[in-house]
């Protein structure tokens, strides 16, 4: 028979470890909050799913999104992970964009997802797919290739190629009615295709012969390969490792079972392997040249060897062996110049043409200023790269426009320790109500650097 002792305390046991597990789960369940959620006290936008504020952010509608952030929630906003995901910041603070773009880059680089699938679209490890030390010696190289006197000699490309584009509109619309309706952002993009290749990489695509199929594949594979990019999530932040994994022959099993059930995988890999050897052809033949005939050689090839690409081949040829990039690395590079420049030019050339044709007053003064400096000029005589540098009015009109429209809405980072940034707009705690000038960025937290938002905060 069980005593008085037993049968009362078996019930003050039960109660007591149930308090003890209660009290130990909350207190874990808070910590882990305060880990995976430390922003708490960040005013910002409730996510319209249980996924968080992903589909938010990536929505293909999203511009509305980015643009009302500083306005509605502050130039330091909380992006909630939803159920499972952990919170980001979204950051539009001046103080805060300099801290973390310019004075302690060190500690924000590029996502390892960003990097790895540029490292995989390009076959190399190019400028956008890199960090640290290796980043800054490629930069260097880079840098160079854009001073105002490297520029300048591409002017007279940029003339060829608006004066082929002027031809084809001309013929498109020639014999139409009134009114024709021209798809101009298709012209556009060959346009600036054809600007990037030959100014860019000494390379014609042939961007206005209608019959090109080698354009009509390039171009096809340049305009894919991202939005491709973008259903492989599952795998992308894999890539990168992939591309890297030895032997080569289980990387090559690897690539054929993850491409065999999915379509968007497929057509990935098909617009990468339409790129690259044209990037490896005009690589190779550079550097035949050079080892041919040294830098003299280099003015026979296409744009005179004044391409950017090719200066970039003939630096890396002539520096010293512990200076050099290797072959895939300066190919690499190539694609991101292709790509970037292409993306970039054709959707500015497209909103500026939006813009003033909407506005004849504008038309009508950049008309004027370009008839006064063409009056000072020989007849058929070109402007130069600096005399269009000094026309005012063109310069403050494409100033406002890149500003107001930017060609990219928003990047993103991750910390890799914890860093303090300073802000130019305290925040309020939503929880507390007190003002902070300075804010802990956790290691590990993904922030969204806003800079069309940014751009047009009226706050700024």
């Amino acid at each position: 028979m069980p005593s008085l002792t037993e049968t009362s305390v078996s019930p003050l046991v039960t109660v007591a470890c149930t308090l003890t597990f209660v009290v130990i789960a909350t207190s874990s369940f808070k910590k882990w909050m305060r880990i995976r959620k430390p922003y708490a006290f960040i005013p910002g936008p409730e996510p319209s799913t249980v996924a968080g504020y992903i589909l938010d952010l990536h929505s293909p509608e999203a511009l509305d999104f980015h643009f009302n952030m500083p306005e509605k929630y502050g130039h330091i906003a909380r992006l909630k992970g939803g159920l499972v995901g952990s919170d980001a910041l979204y950051i539009t603070d001046p103080a805060a964009l300099n801290s973390i773009l310019i004075k302690q880059q060190a500690w924000f680089p590029e996502s390892t997802e960003f990097a790895g699938l540029f490292g995989v679209i390009h076959c190399g490890d190019g400028v956008t797919s890199v960090q640290g030390r290796e980043h800054k010696k490629q930069r260097k190289y880079m840098d160079t290739l854009f001073t105002a006197n490297r520029v300048s000699k591409l002017t007279p490309m940029f003339y060829q190629v608006t004066r082929q584009l002027q031809s084809k509109l001309t013929a498109t619309v020639s014999g139409k009615p009134p009114g024709q309706v021209v798809d101009m952002l298709k012209y556009l993009t060959r346009a600036a295709l054809e600007i990037v290749g030959t100014a860019g990489i000494g390379h014609s695509f042939n961007c206005f012969d209608d019959k090109s199929a080698a354009f009509e594949e390039f171009h096809g594979a340049i305009t894919s390969v991202l939005p491709l990019a973008s259903r492989l999530f599952l795998v992308l932040p894999f890539l990168q490792s992939w591309r890297k994994m030895k032997p080569v022959w289980l990387r090559r099993i690897l690539a054929s079972i993850t491409t065999f059930p999915w379509p968007a995988a497929r057509k990935f890999r098909a617009a990468v392997n339409a790129m690259h050897p044209i990037y490896v052809n005009v690589y190779n033949s550079r550097l035949r040249a050079l080892e041919e005939g040294g830098s003299a050689a280099l003015a026979e090839t296409a744009a005179g060897g004044n391409d950017l690409i090719t200066s970039m081949i003939q630096a890396n040829w002539e520096a010293d062996e512990t200076d050099k990039m290797p072959d895939d690395v300066v190919i690499a590079n190539m694609g991101s110049l292709v790509h970037g420049g292409q993306e970039t030019t054709s959707s500015s050339l497209a909103r500026f043409l939006t813009i003033v044709a909407e506005d004849n007053n504008l038309q009508q003064r950049l008309r004027e200023e370009l008839r006064a400096a063409k009056a000072l000029k020989a007849p058929g005589e070109d402007l130069n790269f600096n005399e269009l540098e000094r026309l005012p009015f063109l310069d403050a009109v494409v100033r406002e426009m890149l500003r107001v429209y930017s060609p990219v809405t928003f990047v993103w980072r991750q910390t890799t320790k914890d860093v303090m940034i300073p802000l130019t707009y305290p925040i309020r705690s939503t929880i507390t109500g007190e003002e902070t000038k300075e804010l802990l960025i956790k290691q590990g937290t993904t922030i969204y650097l806003g800079l069309s938002a940014a751009n047009r905060s009226t706050a700024i």
